[in-house]
């Protein structure tokens, strides 16, 4: 690579959305004119359009949308009574895909919810609420997800499941439960087999104080509502001009839970992946390969959109897929790229941070629950570029997946400086011909699959080979 063609580059990218107001404006525009973005919904529809718009006013090359089938759902009235040892109303809602239900059960708490916790209670689980933990890791440590607990709980025969957020402030925790088949489109396999529902950390602080006089009842009463929708993956381009069939693929999910604004997850990424892309637009003709901007539909709902294209461009030459799912929180100048068990991208994306020179944390580690991971499975370089300071001291997914995921949080330099080191990084993978990644084989997925801990989950699920 000539360090003068790739000086005048960063010259450009850095002037462009260093003295630009574009992304903040536009991230507003998203939080507060249209709203939380619910996979499916008509907010998540007209989000998809105005990405659309302000992609084709940018000069991006090929702007559609890629429409898929899906399944969403709708909340109703939600009530959670403790019964026993005292009658008390406590605050909670349902987690999406929740089915309706009228029931009273024993409460089971597992407390962090980790597999051991399950096999210690096994025996006690079966036609009781099991009341745990949302996630306990503080950042940069790996513990179960939500989902798994989930599986765990329904597979030992649990009625219900309620999830306690970690944070203090009287937040309610959601996230969506998986259905009966997985990954199905259709209403009536998409509805989870049992309840979730979500309280915050004071509520169940109180609770598990109660329970120390007595055996706990919660009495659930809940009506939702599952139907058949669609959803749609957001994409444009600037096409490379010497190898323009291979593809660096920069993308963030645009829709959000219905409780919030949706602002750092992932309002904030997808629009760093859609600033970068304007940025890179006035490169137009410079860049030897495609940079394909993408604004994936659906992910807090099944990774619905990542799915989708991946399966659609199954015989896409990707380079590298950069999923931007956290990225443009906090103030900036805590960016970091996770790939996925992939040492040599580890060791290539560390030397770029020096000759940069921005330096930035680098991670080799497989997890499955973002939009990388359906060009994982399927051997793709891939890897996670977010930012980690904007939720410090904070358990889990900190204002994420709570009310208080809203606009006021994010810090315009925040999206500027992710944005640049997107673009940045994106001009050096589609420029260096000494670029290490390279597609893994079948095996070789299975071994990082395994090596995660995550290989027979993924299989149970479909997810493994991809088909």
């Amino acid at each position: 690579m000539s360090n003068d063609r790739l000086r005048d580059m960063d010259k450009h990218i850095l002037g462009e959305i260093w003295t630009s107001q574009a992304a903040y404006d536009n991230l507003q525009y998203m939080c507060d004119d249209i709203g939380h973005r619910f996979a499916g919904s008509p907010l998540e529809h007209q989000a998809a359009e105005f990405l659309a718009d302000r992609m084709r006013a940018y000069g991006l090359e090929n702007v559609r949308l890629e429409e898929f089938p899906m399944a969403s759902w709708e909340r109703g009235e939600c009530s959670l009574q403790l019964t026993a040892p005292v009658q008390q109303e406590i605050s909670a809602i349902a987690l999406p895909y929740c089915p309706s239900a009228d029931f009273e059960a024993e409460v089971v708490d597992v407390g962090e919810g980790e597999i051991p916790d399950f096999e210690r209670l096994s025996d006690r689980i079966s036609g009781k609420i099991v009341f745990t933990d949302a996630e306990t890791n503080k950042p940069g440590e790996r513990k179960s997800h939500r989902i798994d607990k989930f599986n765990w709980a329904v597979e030992r025969g649990a009625r219900a499941i309620v999830y306690m957020n970690q944070n203090p402030g009287l937040l309610r925790i959601t996230g969506s439960i998986p259905g009966t088949v997985a990954r199905s489109s259709k209403g009536e396999d998409r509805e989870a087999p049992i309840p979730g529902l979500g309280i915050s950390f004071e509520a169940g602080k109180a609770l598990r104080r109660l329970a120390k006089k007595g055996t706990p009842k919660l009495r659930i009463n809940t009506t939702n509502r599952t139907y058949d929708s669609k959803s749609y993956n957001v994409i444009g381009e600037i096409v490379g001009t010497e190898k323009p069939d291979e593809v660096i693929l920069l993308g963030g999910h645009y829709d959000g839970h219905d409780v919030a604004q949706g602002a750092g997850d992932d309002g904030a990424g997808t629009i760093v992946g859609v600033e970068a892309g304007r940025a890179l637009a006035g490169l137009k003709g410079k860049l030897k390969r495609t940079v394909r901007v993408i604004c994936f539909g659906a992910e807090e709902v099944g990774l619905l959109g990542a799915w989708h294209h991946a399966a659609e461009h199954k015989d896409s030459n990707f380079r590298y897929v950069m999923n931007l799912d956290g990225a443009g929180r906090g103030s900036g100048g805590s960016e970091q790229m996770t790939v996925s068990l992939m040492p040599e991208l580890a060791d290539y994306f560390e030397k770029l941070g020096r000759e940069l020179p921005y330096t930035f944390i680098v991670k080799d580690e497989l997890n499955s629950h973002s939009d990388h991971f359906p060009f994982a499975v399927r051997g793709i370089p891939n890897g996670t570029l977010n930012s980690s300071d904007s939720t410090a001291g904070m358990i889990g997914r900190g204002w994420g997946h709570t009310e208080a995921d809203t606009f006021d949080k994010i810090d315009p330099r925040g999206l500027q400086m992710s944005a640049i080191l997107c673009a940045r990084l994106a001009v050096r993978l589609s420029e260096d011909e000494a670029y290490p990644g390279q597609n893994y084989s079948v095996a070789q997925v299975e071994e990082q699959l395994s090596t995660a801990g995550i290989l027979d989950r993924q299989k149970q699920a479909g997810n493994f080979p991809p088909a």
